[in-house]
């Protein structure tokens, strides 16, 4: 199998299950503030078929994976009936269950990582490889990487992804997590004309919005880095 197409089967398999975790996490925060909406059309549950989204999870990322290991995707919208949370804010607490998975998802792979290097004196060695070959870099060497290779560039593909999609869904856009929260904050009419340029905005994040998710990714990829390699 071609290194390009094995990277970008680790990245899908790991772009689909952390769109199910953010799934997962808001409808089962949710549920356990009172709205059961979610969990009885069973999105309280790992299976990517539960949350798929065809566009967001097969078409959006074929479409540009193989050109940057950046790929953003999404899964259906998880449904909460607002009238059903016991706690005033409990949609919006729902809401930012998703972004707190992947951000936690994130920590683990960091700390699994510090954990394998400290355990295992090849990890060290094939993180600089790891990282590399995560960015698409394929001129790294491959042939005398360590068994445990697969395992670290998977945990590694866990930070990058997760991060990624932390990012992109907390951008204040109406049909992103971001933009839930912000109509919270918003005076109605502003709200309402906010959720009504939805669209436009959509239409302009698809051109420039990428280069504003980038400006927050990559700083907040760097301390992941720097607390892989010194801790």
């Amino acid at each position: 199998m071609p290194l390009n197409v094995a990277l970008v089967i680790f990245e899908l398999v790991v772009m689909v299950l952390s769109i199910s975790l953010h799934d997962c996490a808001q409808a089962w925060m949710a549920n356990r503030l009172g709205d059961p909406t979610a969990r009885m059309l069973g999105r309280i549950s790992m299976n990517p078929m539960r949350h798929f989204d065809l566009f967001g999870m097969l078409v959006w990322p074929v479409l540009f994976i193989f050109r940057s290991p950046l790929v953003l995707g999404w899964g259906k919208p998880v449904p909460m009936t607002y009238r059903n949370f016991r706690v005033v804010n409990g949609e919006m607490l729902s809401t930012l269950a998703g972004p707190a998975a992947q951000l936690l998802a994130a920590i683990v792979a960091l700390v699994l990582l510090i954990i394998l290097r400290h355990a295992n004196p090849n990890v060290g060695a094939s993180l600089g490889a790891a990282s590399m070959l995560a960015m698409r870099n394929l001129a790294v060497p491959t042939v005398d990487l360590p068994q445990v290779f697969p395992l670290v560039l998977l945990l590694y593909f866990c930070i990058l992804v997760n991060l990624l999609l932390f990012v992109f869904n907390l951008f204040p856009l109406p049909f992103l997590d971001g933009g839930k929260i912000l109509v919270h904050y918003l005076p109605y009419n502003a709200a309402k004309t906010y959720e009504s340029i939805g669209l436009y905005l959509m239409f302009g994040f698809m051109f420039f919005g990428f280069y504003f998710i980038e400006m927050i990714f990559f700083p907040i990829m760097n301390i992941f880095q720097t607390l892989l390699i010194s801790l």
